[in-house]
């Protein structure tokens, strides 16, 4: 369980972040909300690139927020980046074994083939490019990767940032499919822009606005409300076929 409480946050004397609290539990918690509103904040206070400069990060009632970003990890939250950042001369099973030292490292007993198999079962795309460099792929391959490479550390919280960014809209949408059935099984904050597409997915989203976190509720709740309808999807209200997007 993650728990955010009055986080305070921002860069060079700045307030971002504007004493937000919510928490996250089993399943998808999605944060979604305009460019500049904190979501990418929100990320960096949670995985320890940002030190806040107020309020509280919990994970399982241990406080966080004063740990570096290493020791965030140790604890077993694994992040997954706006965008992927893999090491692109190594081969994508040499990307995906980082993963596996990580668990190694908090004590953890892998087996990295039996692992790598819900991998390639998972992401089907990636079985012929193991022996590949990273660097070959396509993005939405590469994120792919970035997505597995968490996901043999064996995470307690899965933190990802706008993992859709920059992709075509048939990845997004393949995508957001696979984080969902990893959602199964790993709890997992995500922060995106893809609003029709992911509020499905999600156990809560919470909607944030200039730093504050303006609505929560289910996925019904958040696309029944009327500023929902009419500042994110539009005059006319929520239709699956469109792909509407708010800023990151």
């Amino acid at each position: 369980m993650l728990k955010v409480e009055e986080l305070r946050a921002g860069y060079y004397g700045s307030v971002v972040l504007d004493g937000i609290s919510f928490a996250s539990g089993p399943g998808v918690t999605l944060v979604i909300g305009p460019n500049g509103a904190g979501k990418s904040t929100l990320v960096r206070s949670v995985v320890g690139l940002l030190r806040p400069v107020g309020g509280r990060i919990l994970l399982d009632d241990q406080p966080i927020h004063e740990l570096r970003a290493e020791q965030v990890a140790d604890l077993g939250i694994a992040t997954v980046p706006e965008r992927a950042r893999l090491f692109g001369d190594l081969r994508v099973i040499d990307n995906l074994r980082l993963g596996s030292r990580l668990a190694q490292r908090r004590g953890l007993e892998v087996d990295f083939e039996a692992d790598l198999a819900i991998v390639q079962k998972l992401f089907p795309d990636l079985v012929a490019k193991l022996r590949e460099p990273a660097h070959n792929l396509s993005g939405g391959q590469q994120q792919m990767v970035s997505i597995a490479r968490a996901m043999v550390a064996h995470p307690s919280l899965l933190v990802m940032d706008e993992p859709t960014t920059g992709l075509h809209p048939t990845l997004v949408k393949e995508l957001i499919v696979k984080i969902e059935e990893v959602g199964r099984g790993l709890p997992i904050l995500l922060t995106e822009q893809n609003v029709l597409q992911t509020v499905p997915i999600a156990q809560h989203v919470h909607v944030i606005e200039a730093g504050r976190i303006v609505l929560s509720g289910s996925p019904a709740e958040i696309l029944s409300d009327d500023r929902v309808q009419r500042v994110y999807l539009g005059q006319h209200g929520a239709h699956p076929e469109n792909e509407v997007m708010i800023g990151g």
